[in-house]
């Protein structure tokens, strides 16, 4: 038996370069690159020089890519890594005058991790996130991807806006990387028959949907962290006979789809059995009301907040290698499973968040990094990439799907969001309407630049979660409101052709304010 394992991780966090910092904004950047993006780079690196394989498939958002070049966003990110660590030592001064050694070493421990993870980006990343991204593509470890502009829950846009993002999804894509994407990420999994038809306008070759668009069944829950826990029926699908263990091309469609493996992808997220719920894992939503860092471990899932026990970094290190090693055997009893089924060569596709590995799960990084030595030490698996499984010979036909709770759309659009859906669509239509419109001044072009801007913003998936979610809901709907405000001022200007001094100043502002998409 040798299994064909694909391991996907989809990256992406909205635009909040310069709209706030704490408790939300920019800090939610910062967190994925101190905590995920840069230890997961760096041991990748590590690998590679040791001459391991370890492929990957990443999907970045382009509104990702372009905060992650921002020489602002370097530049403030290593100003938040000084104050954490810095915060750390003064957590652990506190902590030694009280006599709490146990909390005074877990201090000391984000003191270091801190420092080594400024050092990392310094000196080994020489500040470029993406230029490290670009080695590791060229050498064969990894094949990126990309997907809607500002992550765009795709299958409820008019069709105009739908094309619009993924057009600006790879546009922006080659701009960052000098190269063409063969590959698409479909937002939460989103998918509706006739997707597949733009997808293939834009020259993509595949792209990933959940698992009950193939095979139908039950979904089986939300798949993204710090999902919503909304109460909504979960649809129950006809099943179709086929399975994820091969890819598919769409039904009489020249491109390639393939699709998550539910359980092994489940055993890694679920909240109920997967890894990051030992109790030796560190507790994700208890925090030091002095500093926000989190000093307590997992202890027991059911025990309230005040009851969790301190933190050990080495037991849960322990644990790490417990839980790949398992992994690895959970990949090779799948495919066992498989082969009998009468798979000759099965593929296993795990897809996940890569903010789950180090932000959500602190440990998920380094339990990642030995799962790869693993599969490189077992003959039974071998990691692939999208583009050398080569063409599928099975015709699917797709159920419309996503990877949210229910397996449709009801994440993003419920009775909480239906009014942001009112806006979106009449936005997209007040921006279709000045298309056709010739700006002969340079003014006029800047606002229609802006305009296309504010409104792929209104469009990400990203508002709709929060409201829906209802954690972070007032933060979301300001950002909605503000950036459908700064529409409706320019589309009407444009429309009215006043461009006098004091919209010259407003415009100057916005654009520092969100300042994204250089190519726009």
């Amino acid at each position: 038996m040798n299994a064909r394992i694909m391991m996907v991780l989809h990256s992406h966090i909205p635009y909040v370069k310069r709209q706030g910092k704490w408790p939300f904004g920019e800090v939610w950047l910062f967190e994925a690159m101190a905590e995920t993006y840069i230890p997961l780079i760096i041991n990748w690196l590590k690998l590679n020089e040791e001459g391991k394989r370890a492929p990957l498939t990443m999907s970045f958002s382009p509104v990702l890519l372009e905060q992650l070049n921002s020489k602002y966003i370097k530049q403030e990110f290593v100003n938040y890594l000084k104050e954490r660590e810095n915060m750390a030592r003064t957590d652990e001064r506190y902590y030694l005058s009280q006599g709490e050694l146990e909390y005074a070493n877990i201090a000391a421990y984000y003191a270091s991790f801190y420092r080594d993870i400024r050092r990392d980006f310094e000196i080994e990343l020489d500040h470029d996130i993406i230029q490290a991204l670009r080695y590791l593509q060229n050498r064969g470890q990894l094949e990126i991807i990309t997907t809607a502009a500002t992550h765009a829950y795709l299958p409820l846009l008019e069709r105009n806006d739908l094309e619009m993002q993924v057009y600006w999804g790879k546009r922006l894509y080659e701009q960052v990387f000098s190269l063409e994407p063969q590959g698409f990420w479909l937002p939460e999994c989103g998918y509706f028959q006739g997707i597949e038809d733009v997808l293939i306008d834009n020259g993509f070759k595949f792209f990933f949907v959940d698992s009950h668009a193939i095979e139908g069944g039950k979904p089986l829950g939300v798949m993204s962290p710090g999902g919503s826990e909304l109460e909504v029926e979960v649809e129950t699908f006809a099943s179709t006979g086929l399975s994820t263990y091969r890819p598919y091309r769409v039904e009489n469609r020249d491109i390639t789809v393939f699709g998550r493996n539910s359980m092994v992808s489940q055993q890694v997220w679920s909240a109920d059995y997967g890894y990051p719920g030992d109790e030796d894992y560190r507790e994700f939503h208890k925090t030091s009301p002095r500093s926000g860092f989190k000093y307590w471990r997992v202890t027991n899932r059911s025990h309230t907040l005040d009851k969790k026990q301190p933190y050990h970094p080495d037991k849960a290190l322990l644990k790490v290698k417990q839980h790949a090693a398992h992994f690895i055997g959970t990949l090779k009893n799948t495919g066992h499973h498989a082969v009998e089924m009468g798979f000759a060569s099965p593929l296993i596709v795990a897809c996940y968040d890569t903010e789950l590995f180090g932000h959500w799960w602190w440990e998920g990084v380094n339990w990642l990094t030995e799962v790869l030595n693993h599969i490189n030490d077992s003959p039974e698996l071998d990691l692939v990439l999208p583009s050398q499984v080569g063409p599928a010979t099975y015709e699917a036909k797709l159920f419309e799907s996503s990877w949210g709770r229910g397996g449709k759309h009801y994440v993003w659009e419920n009775e909480e969001t239906a009014w942001m859906w009112d806006i979106i669509r009449k936005a997209g239509k007040e921006y279709q309407s000045l298309k056709g419109m010739e700006q002969e001044t340079l003014m006029g072009q800047k606002a229609m630049s802006q305009a296309l801007k504010e409104l792929m913003l209104i469009q990400s998936s990203d508002w709709l979660f929060m409201v829906s979610n209802n954690l972070t809901r007032d933060y979301a709907m300001k950002r909605f409101f503000e950036h459908y405000t700064k529409l409706l001022r320019l589309t009407n200007t444009v429309q009215n052709q006043q461009f006098n001094d004091n919209f010259r100043e407003w415009l100057h502002r916005i654009q520092y304010e969100d300042d994204f998409f250089s190519c726009l």
